[in-house]
């Protein structure tokens, strides 16, 4: 292996309106241009300039997108951090949002101090501000490094980029450009003229036109590779972006790029199966049930982003449903592996299966259940449970009530409704009806009439209902169905 020096791979963050694009810009400009025979010519994710004879490149995409995309996948790529702080505002909650990314990820940072060409500048207000959040400068007797700059006007960047290039050296970074090839997608899109085009850094290794490559979802060929100026390049050494046209399907930011030909296991050509008219309909419940006396499902999910996963994983039901793991993010081997010892299946939600994960979950027989509709995929959910229980429970109906009307107040929906039949009571079990088919089991948080609190209402009468999940989708014209289990003992 012949390790180089290569380029240190540098993320500006930072508050909004603090000047991060202002930055960018400015070194985009005085470097990139001067050194370039006709200027810029497009604008990619990631591009490289050089300081006093040494390389540094910048990731320019938004840096929480960018940053938290790469951490997700496990693809470490940012060796130095610059958080700017305007002079005149000091840290504000996006400051702080980076604070805790840059924590998180262990990765060094430097600050700069941006906008001291105005007149209402406080320096200690913001090296404050930072020492108050962990980040203590070195005029406060820490060990962070802080440049007071301009972005505007350029003063003291180039202060700024040689702390870098110091900072570099002293980490020493290194990378075999004959190693086989890994890469980082920093951007991905599908455009109308180019078809799909994708930003890389090269991490070890030399990308090159013709290679055949593939990321965990998909593969091709490098039609045309290109850097930041449009000029076309014939190889990409370690810590080098370039722009890549030739992969046969958008990557995902932060995958990882490979070549086909190295020493990794030769690729199939990764195709979508279609989707089963009834998605269920080939899992055996008989193997996903935990207890046997209490019928439950085994389930695992991940899902794409923390809000949607935080939205499913409020309607699971406790008593119906063993819950092995969560998680954002793709399905990994780690997740086949404990549904194998489980015995559960695994939902997977907005993400792509990648093509080796369906090949070691089908070696393994565990199915993995793909949607992109969270309605469709609850509404699933709670079919099969209702299949899964109907053999082994009697219900005996209490009542029935008919949603009227649906109001908000203090910022929580209220399903206003008149008892059809029977009784209803708070704590009773509930299945909420549309069409005569059950589409959910809420559980109810408050029973009201008027603005008195109730435990129970009677027949022809009209009350008020809220749910602990709050994002519950009732409608108009809904029914609630109050049961009992039969021979269920009473509380």
């Amino acid at each position: 292996m012949a390790l180089q020096t290569r380029p240190p791979i540098i993320t500006i963050m930072g508050h909004v309106d603090h000047g991060k694009t202002t930055l960018l810009d400015y070194i985009r400009h005085t470097n990139v241009t001067a050194r370039e025979a006709g200027g810029i010519t497009q604008h990619i994710g990631a591009y490289s300039i050089q300081h006093n004879g040494k390389d540094i490149t910048f990731i320019d995409t938004p840096g929480h997108a960018a940053f938290n995309k790469m951490r997700e996948r496990g693809s470490k790529i940012t060796d130095i951090v610059i958080l700017v702080v305007a002079a005149n505002d000091g840290v504000k909650p996006q400051t702080i949002e980076s604070i805790r990314h840059i924590k998180i990820a262990n990765v060094p940072v430097v600050i700069a101090i941006n906008k001291i060409d105005l007149a209402d500048v406080n320096l200690d207000i913001a090296k404050s501000g930072l020492a108050e959040h962990g980040l203590v400068v070195t005029d406060y007797g820490g060990d962070i490094e802080a440049v007071e700059i301009s972005a505007k006007t350029g003063k003291n960047v180039d202060k700024l980029l040689e702390t870098i290039a110091v900072m570099a050296e002293l980490l020493e970074l290194k990378a075999d450009p004959q190693a086989p090839l890994e890469a980082v997608v920093i951007e991905s899109s599908k455009e109308s003229k180019r078809g799909i085009v994708a930003t890389v850094i090269v991490k070890q290794g030399t990308l090159a036109p013709r290679q055949d490559i593939y990321t965990d979802t998909t593969e091709g060929r490098v039609k045309l590779l290109t850097s930041a100026t449009g000029e076309s390049l014939q190889a990409v050494k370690p810590g080098f972006a370039a722009e890549i046209i030739g992969f046969k399907d958008v990557p995902a930011v932060g995958s990882k790029v490979y070549d086909a030909a190295a020493k990794y296991p030769e690729v199939e050509a990764l195709v979508e199966e279609e989707a089963p008219t009834n998605p269920w309909g080939d899992i055996d419940f008989s193997q996903l049930v935990g207890d046997v006396d209490k019928p439950k499902l085994n389930i695992i999910i991940k899902a794409d982003v923390e809000g949607t996963l935080e939205a499913i994983l409020q309607v699971i039901d406790d008593e119906s449903t063993n819950l092995i793991s969560s998680g954002v993010g793709e399905v990994t081997e780690q997740d086949v592996d404990m549904a194998t010892s489980s015995g559960a299946f695994i939902i997977s939600f907005h993400n792509k299966v990648p093509g080796k994960i369906k090949r070691l979950a089908k070696d393994a027989g565990i199915k993995i259940k793909s949607y992109d509709v969270i309605y469709k995929l609850i509404e699933d959910l709670q079919k099969q449970m209702l299949r899964l229980m109907e053999p082994t429970i009697d219900e005996v109906v209490l009542g029935e009530a008919e949603i009227m009307q649906i109001f908000e107040m203090n910022g929580e929906k209220i399903a206003g409704c008149r008892v059809k039949t029977g009784e209803i009571k708070k704590n009773d079990r509930f299945h909420l009806k549309r069409d005569e088919e059950i589409v959910m089991d809420p559980t109810p948080k408050r029973l009201m009439h008027g603005k008195e609190e109730i435990t129970e209402v009677k027949a022809k009468n009209e009350f008020g209902m809220t749910f602990k999940n709050k994002k519950l989708d009732f409608r108009v014209g809904d029914v609630l169905v109050a049961y009992k289990v039969e021979d269920e003992d009473e509380e």
